[in-house]
């Protein structure tokens, strides 16, 4: 089974179709881990996001009836 694997690329080398062969298994590979990434980046903010909730974007200042967008900004 080696053997042949071998003889095939000495085949697509001597064709000259060994570069496009490379560069569609390594397209192929790239998006297979770019999409693994992906799921797993999903999951991991679906955990995040169940375990501690989401944090608010509004918070309230004490004594007021004002919301405040929470903008940190040391200016």
């Amino acid at each position: 089974m080696g053997l042949l694997i071998i003889l095939l690329l000495i085949l697509a080398a001597a064709l000259g179709v060994l570069g496009l062969i490379v560069k569609v298994a390594l397209g192929i590979a790239l998006g297979i881990f770019l999409g693994f990434a992906l799921v797993a980046w999903l999951v991991a903010w679906r955990v995040r996001r169940a375990l501690w909730g989401s944090r608010p974007r509004w918070r309230r200042v004490r004594g007021s009836t004002v919301e405040v967008l929470d903008n940190r900004d040391p200016r």
